[in-house]
C-alpha cells in the first residue's frame, strides 16, 4: 500500500512538471547555458578586398570566356563567372578563417549579373530595352536594396566578429573544413540562387526586338515581386522591433504581426520573390523552350527555404522552451490561419 502511495505520488510529480513545464524552465535559474560563439575576427578591409578582388577577376573571366569564345551561351558565362567570383570569396574566407565573408554575395551578385547579361546578350546596356527588361532590372535592385539597407552587413563598416552559427555547425561535417567550406557555404548557395535567376536571366539575354508585349503575366510577377519584398521588408522589421524587448532575451516567442501567421514569413517572402521571376519568362515564350531551366531553379530555392525552416526551427527549440507550441499551431512558412488551441477546442465541446 506504501508502495503504491509513493508510486502515485511520482506520478501526480511528473504530470505536474508536464503542465505548463516548457514556460517554468524558460525561467529557471538552471537553464540550459548557449555556448557563445567563437571569435573569429574580419577587418572591414579584408571584407572590402575579398569583394573588391572578385569584381575585378569576375570582369576578366568574362571577358576571356567570351572573346576567345570558349563559351559562347552568356547564360553559361554567367554561370562560369559567378563561380569564379565565389572561389575568389571563398580564398579569402579561408584565409580569414570566416565563412560569413560570403554572406551578401547572394544579394550583390543578383542585380550585377542581370546587367552583365543584359549587356552581353540583351542588346546591350546603351542599346535597345524591352519594358519587360527594365522591369526585371528594377525589382533586382529594389530586392536587393532592401538587404543593404535594412541589414547593413556589419562587413563593411567594423568587420567581423563571429561566423554565422550555420557556418560554425558545418565545420563539424567530416569533409575537410576548406573543401566543405568551397563547396557547401559557397558554390552551394551561389548555384542556387543563379538557377533561381534563370527565368530573369533568359529574358535579359533575348533580343529585345523579339520579346512579345506586357500581359498578364508581367503584371503577376511585378506583384509577386514587390509583395515579396514588401513581406521581407515587414517581416523583418517586426523581428528587430521584438529582439529589443525584454521578453527576446527572456526566452519568449513572437507570435505577432506577420508571425501569427507564419513561422518564418520572411523565408516566404525570399521563396515567393524567386518563383515571381517565373512569370516574365512565361510571358516570353521560355517555358516551352526551356522548361526545366525555367521552373527547377525557382522551385529547388522554394525547397531550400522550406528545409531552412526546419533547422531554424530546432534551433528555437533548443534556445526558446515554449517553441514548440508555436510548431504546432502556426504554417511553418506559407502563411495560413493558426491552428486552434486544443484546450480552446475541449472547452468548446463541452459547451
Amino acid at each position: 500500500m506504501d508502495n503504491e502511495v509513493v508510486a502515485k505520488s511520482k506520478k501526480t510529480q511528473r504530470l505536474s512538471g508536464n503542465t505548463g513545464g516548457i514556460h517554468m524552465r524558460s525561467t529557471s535559474p538552471e537553464k540550459k547555458r548557449i555556448k557563445p560563439a567563437p571569435h573569429r575576427p574580419v577587418p572591414a578591409l579584408q571584407c572590402y578586398l575579398a569583394y573588391g578582388a572578385g569584381l575585378s577577376i569576375g570582369i576578366v573571366a568574362w571577358w576571356f570566356l567570351q572573346s576567345r569564345q570558349i563559351v559562347e551561351n552568356p547564360y553559361l558565362i554567367g554561370l562560369a563567372v559567378t563561380a569564379t567570383c565565389t572561389v575568389v570569396v571563398w580564398i579569402f574566407s579561408i584565409a580569414n578563417d570566416n565563412s560569413s565573408i560570403y554572406d551578401p554575395y547572394w544579394v550583390i551578385a543578383p542585380p550585377l549579373l542581370a546587367l552583365a547579361l543584359k549587356a552581353n546578350g540583351g542588346g546591350g546596356l546603351l542599346g535597345a530595352w524591352h519594358p519587360r527588361q527594365i522591369i526585371i532590372i528594377a525589382i533586382l535592385i529594389v530586392w536587393a536594396s532592401r538587404y543593404h539597407i535594412f541589414y547593413a552587413w556589419s562587413g563593411w563598416r567594423t568587420g567581423l566578429v563571429h561566423e554565422d552559427w550555420r557556418y560554425e555547425a558545418m565545420r563539424e561535417a567530416p569533409l575537410p573544413y576548406w573543401l566543405n567550406s568551397l563547396l557547401g557555404m559557397h558554390l552551394f548557395p551561389t548555384f542556387l540562387v543563379y538557377f533561381a535567376f534563370a527565368p530573369a536571366a533568359l529574358v535579359l539575354i533575348s533580343d529585345p526586338m523579339s520579346l512579345s508585349d506586357l500581359g498578364i503575366w508581367d503584371l503577376l510577377g511585378l506583384v509577386g515581386a514587390l509583395s515579396a519584398v514588401t513581406i521581407e521588408l515587414v517581416a523583418d522589421r517586426q523581428l528587430r522591433n521584438y529582439r529589443e524587448t525584454g521578453e527576446y532575451n527572456q526566452g519568449g516567442t513572437f507570435r505577432r504581426g506577420l508571425w501569427k501567421y507564419s513561422r518564418h514569413p520572411n523565408y516566404f517572402g525570399e521563396s515567393l520573390f524567386w518563383v515571381s521571376m517565373v512569370p516574365f519568362a512565361v510571358s516570353s515564350g521560355m517555358l516551352s523552350r526551356h522548361f526545366a531551366l525555367v521552373v527547377t531553379g525557382p522551385a529547388l530555392m522554394a525547397l531550400f527555404f522550406r528545409f531552412s525552416c526546419r533547422l531554424m526551427d530546432l534551433r528555437s527549440l533548443q534556445h526558446r522552451p515554449a517553441y514548440q507550441e508555436v510548431i504546432d499551431e502556426v504554417s511553418a512558412m506559407v502563411p495560413w490561419r493558426p491552428k486552434r488551441k486544443q484546450y480552446d477546442v475541449q472547452k468548446e465541446s463541452i459547451h
